[in-house]
């Protein structure tokens, strides 16, 4: 027997929340306003999460996707939440993950987006093949969608999809395509002369070659290497980080990957990097910027300690960046400017530096992620 629930509000991950009896219910694909039949496929004494069985009666923000060969997938789980809808509630995720977590209040929350971008953005994926299914994979589970084209991509990224699909691979793909170039950059596990004669610049991470690479916007994109989903709306982040950072004479860059964040720095700021990814701080620090070496977490907390630099930049992963929070809350730098694609983990960590006596005086949600329930966060801390 199916049961019957209204869609209240947007949990942290994309799904819908509502309640069945008094207890907190998740619907992934609901949206708020929505009267939905549903079954309930798990239970705890407080929680229930359940699969959408029919919309009875849909939201005003509710759309229907219309992209010739799409099929829905993990990765485009927002097509059917109308805008301007979708951004509020990508503000409301942030800020109840400030609240809840960090019990932060008070913050002005900025919103970034562009209109423009909201489909065809998408210039790196990872697909997935069984020999005979090629794509992305279904929402909360390792189940390949098969996966002509999608709506989210980047016209160059439909096209190498629709040449993979051909040489029935088995195993995960990256691709990285240059939005306004010809490169692109196929990364895997496994080696595959098919897949190198229809792409050359693939490599897998059993090649004994450097990988290959291309520059977008004086940065190296290396493939193989961490680089936002986006090269186009990568622009965003960019533009936003270097206003917060501001008129900088040094800058220590944590967790700096190929240098995204601060390559394209002033060159009177003297700018200091440290990843633990050794292929792309090599990447990084052949530009000639600044200097950039590979170093763990460890390393980031003495050159904290040190402190001598100006302003801090942190972009860490998901997990966020908990073991330096210590080492950040008693740092001497001007300022922090904390990056972050998660809102649990960055409220966590704004919580201890709260308690060093930091306080977020700019913060802004951007929408790196149109059309998916992720948004990036940019914070600027300054101390009391």
């Amino acid at each position: 027997m199916n049961d019957t629930i209204e869609i209240t509000a947007v949990a942290h991950g994309g799904a819908g929340v509502g309640r069945i009896d008094g207890q907190v219910c998740f619907v992934p694909y609901g949206i708020p306003g929505d009267q939905l039949s549903i079954k309930i496929t798990r239970r705890t004494k407080k929680i229930l999460w359940a699969e959408l069985v029919e919309v009875l009666e849909p939201s005003p923000d509710r759309t229907k996707p219309d992209y010739p060969g799409w099929t829905p997938s993990g990765v485009s789980t927002w097509l059917h939440f109308k805008y301007p809808a979708q951004g509020k509630w990508k503000r409301e995720i942030v800020q109840s993950a400030l609240s809840r977590i960090a019990g932060i209040d008070e913050v002005e929350l900025g919103w970034r987006e562009d209109s423009g971008l909201r489909t065809a953005y998408r210039t790196r994926a990872e697909f997935h093949g069984d020999g005979k299914l090629f794509g992305f994979y279904a929402l909360g589970s390792h189940d390949i969608v098969d996966t002509t084209r999608c709506p989210l991509c980047h016209p160059a990224m439909n096209e190498a999809l629709k040449a993979l699909r051909e040489l029935g691979l088995k195993g995960s793909v990256t691709v990285t395509v240059n939005p306004e170039g010809e490169e692109v950059l196929v990364w895997t596990g496994f080696q595959s002369r098919r897949l190198k004669d229809r792409f050359p610049l693939a490599g897998s991470s059993k090649d004994e070659q450097a990988p290959a690479r291309f520059m977008f916007d004086g940065v190296p994109i290396v493939n193989g290497g961490f680089s936002q989903s986006s090269l186009l709306l990568n622009r965003l982040l960019v533009e936003t980080v270097h206003q917060y950072v501001g008129k900088a004479s040094s800058v220590l860059d944590l967790y700096c990957g190929n240098g995204n964040l601060t390559l394209k720095l002033p060159e009177r700021c003297e700018v200091t990097g440290i990843d633990h990814n050794r292929i792309a701080v090599k990447a990084a620090d052949s530009v000639g910027r600044g200097s950039y070496f590979a170093g763990q977490e460890s390393k980031m907390i003495q050159r904290i300690g040190e402190g001598q630099t100006d302003v801090i930049v942190l972009d860490p992963p998901r997990a966020g960046a908990k073991a330096l929070i210590p080492a950040l809350a008693k740092s001497k730098a001007r300022s922090i400017v904390y990056v972050s694609c998660d809102p649990a983990t960055l409220a966590r960590d704004l919580k201890g530096l709260y308690g060093g006596g930091w306080k977020i005086t700019q913060i802004a949600a951007l929408d790196l992620f149109p059309n998916t329930a992720h948004v990036e966060t940019v914070c600027l801390l300054k101390k009391d």
